[in-house]
Order: C-alpha cells, then sequence, then structure tokens
C-alpha cells in the first residue's frame, strides 16, 4: 500500500494511453481524457480518475504525517483533499461529447457543465495551492529541493491550461486540444511520482 501513490500517475498514465488506443472513434490527438468516461470503456476511465483521487489523499496525508506542523499540516491537508474532491467530482459528472467546435456553454448539458464548472474552479485556486505548498517545502530541510519543481510544474500546468481554454473557446487548433491537455498533465504527473518517492525515502530516513 505504501508505493501505490507512487505506482498511481503510472497506471493513470498507462490507462489512458491504452484505452485512447483501444477505443473505437477515439482519437488522442483531439480527445480529452475526460471523453474516454463516456465511451465504451468509460466505466474503466472512471475507476482510473477514482485511484487517481485516492493517491492524491494518501500523497497529502503522508505529507502531514511527516512534516507533523500545524499551519503545515492545515495547507497540505487543504490542497491535497480538494484536489482529490475536484477528481472525483469530475468523474461523477462527465464531460460532454462535443466535437471539434468552439465552446459554447449552450451546448453543455447539466452534467457536462457541472464538469466544465469543477475543472474551471480548479484551476482559478491553483496558484493559490502552487505557491502555499512550494513554501511548505521550502521551510522543510528534506522537502526543500522539492519547491522549484512544485512550482515550475504547477505554472506550466496553470499556463498551458489557460492557453488551452483560450483556444477552445476561441475555435483555435481544436483539431490537437486532446494531446495538448495531455501534454500539460505530463509535468504534474511526474510531480507527484517525485513527490511520493521524497515521501517514501524520508519516511525510511
Amino acid at each position: 500500500m505504501e508505493l501505490f501513490p507512487l505506482v498511481s500517475p503510472i497506471l493513470f498514465a498507462f490507462g489512458v494511453t491504452v484505452l485512447g488506443f483501444i477505443t473505437p472513434g477515439y482519437s488522442h490527438l483531439t480527445h480529452t481524457v475526460s471523453r474516454l468516461a463516456i465511451e465504451k470503456y468509460g466505466w474503466i476511465q472512471s475507476l482510473n480518475f477514482f485511484q487517481l483521487a485516492i493517491a492524491l489523499y494518501l500523497t497529502g496525508m503522508r505529507l502531514t504525517d511527516l512534516i507533523r506542523k500545524d499551519t503545515a499540516d492545515k495547507v497540505i491537508r487543504t490542497i491535497f483533499v480538494v484536489c482529490s474532491i475536484f477528481l472525483i467530482i469530475a468523474a461523477f459528472f462527465p464531460t460532454d461529447p462535443i466535437e471539434n467546435v468552439p465552446l459554447d456553454l449552450s451546448l453543455l448539458s447539466p452534467t457536462g457543465l457541472v464538469h466544465m464548472s469543477v475543472v474551471v474552479m480548479f484551476l482559478m485556486l491553483s496558484p493559490l495551492g502552487i505557491i502555499s505548498l512550494a513554501n511548505v517545502f521550502l521551510r522543510e530541510a528534506d522537502l526543500k529541493r522539492y519547491a522549484i519543481p512544485t512550482l515550475v510544474a504547477g505554472f506550466t500546468a496553470f499556463f498551458g491550461s489557460i492557453v488551452w481554454f483560450a483556444f477552445y473557446f476561441l475555435g483555435i487548433y481544436l483539431e490537437y486540444r486532446g494531446i495538448f491537455q495531455k501534454a500539460i498533465a505530463i509535468p504534474i504527473l511526474i510531480w507527484l511520482i517525485l513527490i511520493n518517492y521524497a515521501v517514501i525515502k524520508k519516511s525510511h530516513n
């Protein structure tokens, strides 16, 4: 169980990759990760979201156990719990099967609107979480080295997502929105692996 949060991002990426290739009509180039949840093997992708949400939660709890400082505990616990909740909500309320057209909120179903709202809300809150987490790491000798990677991975994904949404609203490069989204996610998945490696290493010292 100790290795689960470390392995989870790898399982997530592997699951998305394989499902994308075996799902009829799905294109890694064009379609988003969320789109997999409403296709033929959607239940597998939903489970994939859930396992990543659990890994995020466990990562936060293990970090708080290692740091054991009231303020830092609250910051880390809040960030990782909120991320887990957002991911679970996004899985429960799947995206709409909108093809390559500019994003128009009038085209969204109620579940699609919830999904989009959760994603936008998460995006708006993410700078605060990124900076707060980096500040916590800076105050910890064993985690200080991960402050810069946290800022780099977090803000790379943040600004990439801003561009992604801008292109979506403007109808630019819609045929590449799937691969663009996956490229945005890669730094975060790598960061999650690094953080869990640091947690395991510190817990055994």
